[in-house]
C-alpha cells in the first residue's frame, strides 16, 4: 500500500511540474481566439516547451476520438479490464506473455485473445491460455474463456464511463498436471472509469466482481484438489498519457477465504508502461509485485495488440 500511494504522489508531482493541459487561450496572443483554436487542433503551441514534453494528447486518430466523444489513449492495462468497448465491426488481436515467480515453481504463460465489436457499445471476446511452461519441464495448453461486455460511455454527458462484463472460464487444461483447477468459472463484473481531459487525460478506473466456481474436473490425487471456493476480485488504478508513452499503476486484490474453506488471498501492485504505434499497434509491459505472503513474489506481463 505504501508503494502504491508513493507512486501516485510521484505521478502527481510529475504532472504538475512537467506541464499543464493544453487549453484554448494559452497562447501569448489572447486576442485572437480563432488562431488559438487552430493551434490547439494541431497540438501544443511551440512556446510551451514543458507541455510538449508531457502533454496530454496521445498519437491516436483524433477524428475517431471526436466521433466517440471521448479520448482513448490505450486499449489495455495489465490486471484490470478497461471500460472501452470495441466499435461495431472492429477487431482486436492480443498476445500476452506472462512470467510468474510462484511459490512452488516458475511458470510461463502465453495468452491469445480476440475481441470483436457487435455494436459501438457491445463486444464479445475469446481468450486461450495457449501455452504453459512449468519448471521443471511441463509444457501444455490451459484454459479458455468466453466474454461479453456492454459499455455506457460519457454517462449523462459527463466524463464518467461504466461497463458490465460477464466471462465464462472453461477448464481445458490437465487437472493432474496442475494446468487447471478443474472449475467452470462464471465472472460477472462492473467496470467504472472517470476521465480528466483537462488534466493530461488522466483516467481513474476500478473493476470489481466475483468468480463463481463449479467443479467439473477432479485430480487423481485427492490431496491436490482445490477448495471449491468462490472468489471476490477488485482492481483499481490510473493511467497518465504522455507524448512518449502511457504510465499505468494498478492495485489488485483477490480472495476466496470468505467461503468454502478458501485458501487464496493475493494483493499486487502493478506499475506499467504502454506505447501505441501507428496502424493500430500497441505494446505494453507491467510488473505485478506481490504484497502479501500468499502472493507470487513478482510477475512480468507483456502485451502486443493489433486493432483493425
Amino acid at each position: 500500500m505504501i508503494k502504491f500511494f508513493s507512486w501516485i504522489a510521484v505521478a502527481g508531482l510529475l504532472i504538475l511540474n512537467l506541464g499543464t493541459p493544453v487549453m484554448a487561450g494559452d497562447d501569448d496572443d489572447d486576442d485572437d481566439d480563432d488562431d488559438d483554436d487552430d493551434d490547439d487542433d494541431k497540438g501544443p503551441a511551440q512556446g510551451h516547451s514543458s507541455t510538449q514534453l508531457a502533454a496530454a494528447p496521445v498519437d491516436k486518430d483524433d477524428d475517431a476520438d471526436d466521433k466517440k466523444g471521448y479520448i482513448q489513449p490505450l486499449q489495455e492495462v495489465f490486471q484490470a479490464e478497461t471500460v472501452y468497448p470495441q466499435e461495431a465491426g472492429e477487431m482486436q488481436l492480443t498476445l500476452a506473455p506472462e512470467f510468474r515467480n510462484e511459490k512452488e515453481r516458475d511458470t510461463f504463460h502465453l495468452l491469445a485473445s480476440v475481441e470483436y465489436g457487435l455494436t459501438d457499445a457491445w463486444q464479445v471476446g475469446f481468450e486461450w491460455d495457449s501455452f504453459v511452461h512449468q519448471s521443471p519441464g511441463k509444457d501444455n495448453i490451459s484454459d479458455v474463456s468466453l466474454s461479453t461486455k456492454y459499455a455506457f460511455m460519457n454517462i449523462g454527458g459527463t466524463n464518467l464511463h461504466a461497463a458490465l462484463q460477464f466471462e465464462i472460464g472453461l477448464p481445458v487444461g490437465d487437472v493432474d498436471d496442475e494446468l487447471t483447477e478443474g472449475f467452470m468459472e462464471y465472472e460477472p463484473s462492473l467496470i467504472v472509469a472517470h476521465d480528466f481531459p483537462n488534466f493530461h487525460n488522466v483516467q481513474l478506473f476500478t473493476q470489481m466482481g466475483v468468480g463463481l466456481v463449479d467443479r467439473i474436473k477432479t485430480p487423481d490425487d485427492k490431496d491436490e484438489k482445490e477448495p471449491a471456493a468462490h472468489e471476490f476480485f477488485w482492481s483499481s488504478g490510473l493511467f497518465i498519457p504522455f507524448r512518449w508513452g502511457i504510465v499505468t499503476a494498478e492495485l489488485t486484490w483477490t480472495t476466496n477465504e470468505w467461503n468454502n474453506h478458501g485458501e487464496e488471498e493475493q494483493l499486487y501492485y502493478t506499475p506499467g508502461f504502454v506505447k501505441t504505434f501507428p496502424g493500430g499497434w500497441e505494446f505494453g509491459v507491467g510488473v505485478p509485485v506481490g504484497l502479501t505472503s500468499r502472493s507470487d513474489d513478482v510477475r512480468v506481463i507483456g502485451h502486443l495488440i493489433y486493432e483493425f
